[in-house]
């Protein structure tokens, strides 16, 4: 089982239904949203699952903006692998000229198969592959 380590972690309302370990974005309003691309900028990853009917009732979202993070594997990933962004906010090893958003890199809990969830240190920076 991957394991987290936070250094910043920031509650945000949630556009929309949000996925525990799955990247996401800025939307209007200073909200989060699910990445729905792979050119996305990524604002971090939902530490918790949001459902609609919880945003009506207003439940807010932590998201890891710093640290490590378990995040959804797309496919394998080895440890210490560059990971980038797929469109449904899932992780994957970095392709060259991939044109997909590199967002950190996989430091524990190697991916086996799609759905396994990996210890990644966040790269708010990351530039694209």
């Amino acid at each position: 089982m991957a394991t987290g380590n936070y250094i910043l972690d920031k509650g945000y309302l949630p556009a929309a239904a949000l996925t525990k370990f799955y990247a996401v974005k800025l939307t209007a309003a200073e909200t989060v949203g699910p990445v729905s691309a792979i050119g996305d900028v990524v604002h971090g990853f939902s530490q918790f699952d949001i459902a609609a009917a919880e945003i009506l009732r207003g439940k807010q979202a932590s998201v890891r903006l710093e640290g490590i993070t378990e995040a959804v594997a797309s496919a394998a990933i080895a440890v210490g692998a560059q990971c980038q962004l797929e469109a449904d906010g899932r992780v994957s090893t970095v392709l060259a000229a991939s044109g997909k958003r590199i967002v950190g890199r996989c430091v524990g809990h190697p991916a086996s198969v799609a759905g396994d969830r990996i210890s990644l240190l966040i790269n708010p920076n990351g530039g694209v592959a």
